[in-house]
């Protein structure tokens, strides 16, 4: 899959969404009303990505999200079980994360299929798996893959959920994106490959291959700083992509790693390395030109 552009957008948790409403009216005049936060950063991140560029209305997408709409749950479940009261409609029809994509193909003009993922804090490298088996297939020739996740709201449930060494990460709103085509002339680079490992010797193994001699490495927030060390001495790289300590974290942050590596790497590899909740390693490999 080829890659022709990238969005890489991340920002401090938003109370009042008027700003992202009027920065995403500086790349789209899709007409919208009684959208939320999630359908905001989706659209925002979508639209930076294709800003100004041709693609055709057989686009498909495929929006990665680790937790869908965190705020409009969180109002609906304080609505009927703090209020004792019904929901309000508006934000209960928007607890269907999966509305979100719709609202991206609405406003490409979209024909082609629109699918929200799912998947253990590797959804993103999910979506980007289905989107290479449907280039595979000959399914489709263009894609949109992108992770859009908003800020998680409990800092203690975060704490709780992942690796005591970074506890102290920032937490941002992030919609990062990447405009895949299958072909080659004008691509700033490539997703060569996405392998899943349960052992760890193999998952190295298999990275030691798919990219160039002295790649850039990052590393997804399941890998602890021990075992970041065992890949470093392992699998030596020429520079580390921290963008979970740089940009911040949202559960879908891998994408942002991939957007970051091709607007900031050029002529360079990437292997970035995650973990499921289930301890499995999932690496995925790209190349910039």
């Amino acid at each position: 899959m080829y890659v022709h552009a990238v969005s890489s957008f991340a920002c401090a948790p938003v109370d009042d969404i008027e700003g992202l409403k009027a920065d995403l009216k500086n790349y789209t005049d899709f007409f919208f009303r009684r959208v939320n936060k999630f359908i905001l950063l989706s659209l925002l991140g979508v639209h930076r990505c294709i800003h100004k560029r041709k693609f055709d209305r057989s686009i498909a997408v495929f929006l990665a999200t680790e937790n869908g709409n965190l705020g409009d749950t969180e109002n609906v479940l304080h609505q009927m079980y703090r209020q004792n009261s019904f929901p309000k409609p508006f934000n209960f029809i928007n607890t269907m994360s999966n509305t979100a994509s719709f609202y991206v193909a609405q406003s490409l003009k979209s024909l082609g299929r629109s699918i929200t993922v799912s998947s253990k804090n590797v959804s993103f490298e999910r979506s980007l798996e289905l989107a290479m088996v449907d280039f595979e297939m000959g399914h489709i020739r263009e894609a949109l893959v992108g992770g859009v996740d908003e800020a998680v709201i409990s800092r203690e449930y975060f704490v709780k959920k992942y690796d005591p060494s970074y506890h102290d990460v920032r937490l941002v709103e992030g919609s990062s994106w990447l405009y895949l085509t299958a072909e080659k002339t004008g691509a700033i680079g490539e997703i060569t490959d996405i392998q899943t490992f349960t052992a760890r010797e193999e998952a190295i193994q298999w990275a030691r291959t798919a990219g160039c001699a002295g790649p850039v490495i990052a590393f997804g927030i399941l890998m602890g700083p021990e075992e970041k060390e065992i890949w470093r001495r392992e699998c030596p790289s020429d520079a580390e992509l921290d963008y979970i300590g740089t940009i911040g974290f949202f559960d879908t942050a891998a994408s942002i790693a991939v957007s970051t590596f091709f607007e900031s790497y050029k002529h360079a590899c990437l292997i970035h390395v995650n973990r499921n909740i289930q301890g499995q390693y999932v690496v995925l490999a790209g190349k910039s030109y």
